[in-house]
């Protein structure tokens, strides 16, 4: 290269640019994948734990409910439908001395501590 092309045909401030990028396309590829990694491994956690404390919650408020409303029930069971009946949540469910499964209640996504019931409602 001459001096005139780096200085320029006008002087030091007249230097042509280069207007590519400054990393080839393989480059910036891996450079996504790994901020897309990096992106999923700080997020998963969140989510796993996210989905541990809901499912202990439903757990407890489930064991409550089935307390409640189904004297004759030995357990409870909750299972996480996204399909299911009332929208999409954790379910509950009664499980009767025979093995019979009976829906209780939806307890939402995030499940909270029941309502308080009356006296009268219990069984019911």
């Amino acid at each position: 290269m001459s001096d005139e092309y780096r200085t320029g045909p006008d002087g030091p401030d007249d230097v042509p640019h280069d207007d590519r990028p400054v990393f080839g396309a393989r480059r910036r590829r891996v450079l996504r994948i790994t901020v897309l990694v990096a992106l999923g491994a700080l997020v998963l956690p969140l989510v796993l734990s996210l989905v541990g404390q809901a499912q202990s919650a439903a757990a407890r408020a489930c064991a409550v409910y089935v307390q409640r409303f189904d004297a004759e029930a030995l357990d409870s069971q909750v299972s996480l439908e996204l399909f299911g009946p009332g929208g999409p949540g954790w379910q509950c469910s009664a499980v009767a001395p025979g093995g019979i499964v009976t829906p209780v209640a939806n307890l939402g996504l995030l499940p909270t501590a029941p309502a308080p019931i009356g006296p009268g409602e219990r069984g019911t």
